[in-house]
C-alpha cells in the first residue's frame, strides 16, 4: 500500500507545505493495515510517532479514573469522539513534545483501517534540517493542540459547572 501527494496533502499536518516538503515526509512513513478492534495506540503506552488515519474508523478512548501507583480495578473508559478517514485525521502528537512519551488516550479501530506511521525522531530531523519546513509543520501542530486544548477548557467548565449546580442543590 503506498498512498501519494494528492491524499496525504489533505492533512492538516501538511498545511503551508510545498509538494516538495510533503514528499520527504511520505518518503519517511510506514503504512500498515490494522483490523477492526485492533488497538492503534493504548492510553498510558510509550509513544513516539504521529499516525494518520487515511481509511477507516476510530474510536477514541478516555479511562474514567485517574491512574496512580495504588492499583484500580475501575476500567472504564468513555468514548471521546469516534472519527473517520474522510476527516483526515492525525494522532500523537503530543508524544513529539512531551519527554514523557505517555499516550493520553487510547485509538481502536472499528473498522478495517490503513493507517501511515511517522516516527517523531524523523520529524525532528526533517525540521532540524529545513527551518522553513519546521517552522510550518510546528506551526500546524501548535494549531491542533490549541484547538484540543480550547476543547478541554470548554468541557473542564462544563463539568465545573455541573459539579456547582449539584452542590448548591
Amino acid at each position: 500500500m503506498k498512498y501519494n501527494y494528492d491524499i496525504i496533502k489533505k492533512y492538516s499536518l501538511f498545511d503551508g507545505l510545498t509538494e516538495q516538503e510533503i514528499q520527504k515526509f511520505i518518503s519517511l512513513m510506514k503504512f500498515e493495515t490494522v483490523k477492526s478492534k485492533d488497538v492503534i495506540m493504548k492510553e498510558g503506552d510509550d509513544g513516539d510517532t504521529i499516525v494518520l488515519l487515511l481509511k477507516g474508523e476510530v474510536s477514541i478512548t478516555q479511562a474514567l479514573t485517574l491512574k496512580n501507583k495504588k492499583a484500580i480495578s475501575d476500567n472504564r473508559e468513555k468514548v471521546l469522539i469516534k472519527l473517520d478517514s474522510n476527516s483526515h485525521p492525525f494522532f500523537g502528537e503530543i508524544s513529539l513534545f512531551n519527554e514523557v512519551d505517555k499516550r493520553t488516550a487510547t485509538i481502536t479501530a472499528t473498522s478495517e483501517c490503513e493507517i501511515a506511521i511517522l516516527d517523531d525522531d524523523d520529524i525532528i530531523n526533517l525540521c532540524n534540517e529545513d527551518n522553513s519546513l519546521g517552522y510550518k509543520i510546528m506551526k500546524n501542530l501548535a494549531e491542533k493542540l490549541s484547538s484540543s486544548l480550547e476543547k478541554t477548557n470548554n468541557q473542564v467548565l462544563k463539568l465545573t459547572t455541573v459539579f456547582n449546580l449539584i452542590l448548591d442543590n
